[in-house]
């Protein structure tokens, strides 16, 4: 029974902050992250306003969890479009971030 709490989740404190948002300030779109390398001690945010940025914070493990590099992967490559980027330079290098990572492949593919 104890096993079964401690598994999901209950007595954790949500952050207040999401793991990935979209924004668009006036100076164009922009990638908002959770560095969840600073966890659990302080809640600090990344913004990625291009995918190099992006493509570090991958490597960093700023961003981790299957389903996250998946979303992230997506959103890098929505992000090298609406900033002008060369889409295809921008997939290769998130793919390649980190290349044994399935899901971010599928992200960025779809």
């Amino acid at each position: 029974m104890a096993d079964q709490d401690a598994r999901s989740g209950e007595g954790r404190r949500p952050t207040g902050i999401p793991v990935l948002r979209w924004e668009e300030p006036p100076e164009g779109p922009v990638l908002v992250l959770l560095d969840q390398t600073r966890l659990p001690a302080e809640e600090v945010e990344l913004v990625c306003t291009d995918p190099a940025a992006l493509v570090e914070a991958i490597r960093s493990l700023a961003v981790r969890g299957a389903p996250l590099l998946g979303v992230a992967g997506a959103y890098g490559v929505a992000l090298a479009a609406v900033r002008g980027f060369e889409v295809e330079e921008a997939a290769a290098a998130l793919a390649g971030a980190r290349p044994t990572a399935v899901n971010l492949a599928v992200g960025v593919r779809r």
